[in-house]
């Protein structure tokens, strides 16, 4: 997760870039579907919950393939 926000960083400071479509996609994958394995792992949400929710995510990242 680190590495990701620190390439994030890199990219918006050093070389002024815009954040797009593309890094709120990437944000999305490295820190929340991370979380929600951790929270379904530690029994916090259920498995119904985790499920509508990775497909939620996973859903928005791929919705935007074929339009760039």
């Amino acid at each position: 997760m680190a590495g990701g926000l620190g390439g994030l960083y890199y990219l918006i400071v050093k070389q002024n870039a815009v954040i797009g479509n593309k890094a709120i996609q990437f944000l999305a994958i490295v820190f929340v579907l991370p979380l929600l394995l951790a929270l379904g792992t530690f029994n916090v949400l259920g498995r119904e919950t985790i499920g509508t929710l990775i497909g939620v995510i996973v859903g928005y990242v791929l919705s935007n393939m074929g339009k760039e």
